[in-house]
């Protein structure tokens, strides 16, 4: 269990990192590592620039380290990213990043997550009334 926190500690500075570096509009350069590890990611929608960038930018700094991922977009419909993310849960990820389209709508799939084990970090948009989040990350425009 320690090292699996210590790994979502890891996972929590790279998404920050690339969520830092989305913004300023800069790609990061890393030496693959070998990481043995799965992170589902959960964006909201394709129909802003800004969480195509998200995602990629997410994407490209996790598999940088030695991640696999598995990026999904709940395209503005709370119903399907609570789907997307249930779906994820079942395919074992070993944790989870989610941007919610519904700050309220994710309780039920949390706490499967939570079940099973899976850390949770909230990305840029709290989730609320839920005890199965491990991390917030977010950034200050200013």
């Amino acid at each position: 269990m320690r090292t699996r926190r210590a790994a979502l500690g890891t996972v929590a500075g790279a998404v920050s990192l690339a969520l830092t570096l989305s913004a300023c509009g800069e790609t990061s350069e890393s030496s693959s590592g070998s990481v043995d590890g799965t992170i589902g990611i959960a964006m909201p929608t394709r129909a802003s620039e800004r969480w195509l960038t998200d995602g990629k930018s997410v994407v490209k700094d996790l598999e940088s380290k030695g991640y696999k991922t598995k990026l999904v977009y709940g395209d503005d419909d709370p119903k399907a990213q609570v789907a997307q993310v249930g779906d994820l849960v079942e395919q074992g990820v070993d944790a989870l990043i989610i941007a919610a389209i519904d700050n309220k709508s994710l309780n039920g799939v949390l706490k499967k997550a939570a079940d099973a084990d899976i850390p949770v970090i909230s990305y840029d948009r709290l989730i609320l009334g839920s005890a199965n989040v491990d991390y917030y990350v977010s950034f200050d425009n200013e």
